[in-house]
């Protein structure tokens, strides 16, 4: 059954591929090469999201725009990638949100925790005006365009400790990333340990500490599933990827070249929420298969989250103002 979903996606995106002229054969868009960076693997959802974005830019556009992919860190790490694609030497990247905070402060809006009901809720909202136009609005004034976003659905916790209730976790040691919104969570909920992700596995294998929060897309690439008994579904924090490039080379582009780009990089978001949706169904089946246990949270601990995460309101309030705040909010209330 699951080999058949992945055909039928692979069918899809060929029969995609084969159906392209939305745009004409003999249009001109130019001719380009660009560089497109990334930290992740091949087997992401963020990989296979470009991937197909660059397969069928250089379909529409009958060859004369090529993009080369370079995963897996092979142009720079994240930092370094983010500030080439700001100074212009690296064309497009994709990551994550969290990633791009201290380039675009307003990033930090998406760390506010449990602000999205559903994957379904986050998805209406990645895909409103809001998110198009405000968003981009701030990631423009700091030198990137927003391509497109995707997700990979939300971010987990995984432990070592049984963990049935929000009260189970709190002398538990959890493993976060250098993020102080992310750290100041952690802290109102277990003790946050800011550590490297390079260091997670041999932390978990030796119980420096006692778990870590990732989406299953990351817990089942770096196999953290054989170092973990509980997998919780806190649903916390979306993990949204972002796929963007240079704003100037952007605004650069003849108009009929920055429509195919728009509608190329919007079908490959469509693209990527059928990957992440398969990729979450084997990976939950991954850690289960290794002898984890999956735990859903109710309600009631689920609003005791929503409570705890106050903390992080009040910090984003204070670094970015009231009112791009309750823009944010009233954006994330109009798309459920």
């Amino acid at each position: 059954m699951k080999k058949l979903v992945s055909l039928a996606m692979a069918a899809a995106m060929t029969l995609s591929l084969a159906a392209a002229p939305a745009f004409a054969a003999e249009e001109d868009y130019g001719e380009y090469n660009w560089t497109l960076a990334m930290t992740v693997s091949e087997t992401t959802t963020n990989y296979k999201m470009v991937e197909y974005f660059a397969n069928l830019v250089n379909e529409k556009s009958n060859g004369s725009i090529t993009i080369d992919l370079y995963p897996g860190g092979q142009l720079a790490n994240t930092t370094e990638q983010d500030e080439a694609v700001v100074a212009g030497s690296i064309d497009m990247v994709t990551g994550m949100t969290a990633d791009l905070t201290d380039f675009v402060k307003e990033m930090a809006l998406f760390d506010m925790p449990n602000v999205f009901d559903s994957i379904d809720h986050m998805r209406n909202f990645l895909e409103g005006d809001y998110a198009k136009t405000q968003i981009n609005e701030y990631c423009e004034a700091s030198g990137i365009h927003m391509i497109a976003f995707s997700d990979a659905g939300f971010r987990q916790l995984t432990t070592n400790v049984e963990t049935k209730t929000v009260e189970d976790l709190k002398n538990q040691k959890i493993r976060v990333m250098t993020n102080k919104y992310h750290i100041a969570y952690w802290n109102e909920v277990a003790n946050a340990v800011p550590m490297q992700f390079n260091e997670l596995f041999m932390g978990l294998q030796q119980g420096t500490v006692d778990g870590q929060e990732n989406p299953y897309m990351n817990i089942v690439g770096n196999n953290l599933q054989e170092v973990q008994k509980y997998v919780v579904e806190t649903n916390h924090v979306g993990h949204i990827i972002v796929f963007f490039m240079n704003n100037d080379l952007y605004q650069s582009l003849p108009d009929n070249t920055k429509a195919l780009i728009d509608e190329c990089a919007a079908e490959a978001a469509e693209f990527a929420k059928g990957v992440a949706n398969e990729s979450i169904e084997l990976d939950k089946q991954t850690v289960v298969d290794a002898g984890c246990e999956i735990v859903t949270f109710s309600d009631e601990d689920l609003a005791t989250l929503r409570e705890k995460a106050q903390v992080v309101y009040d910090m984003v309030r204070e670094d970015l103002g009231d009112d791009t705040v309750q823009q944010f909010m009233d954006a994330i209330d109009a798309a459920r």
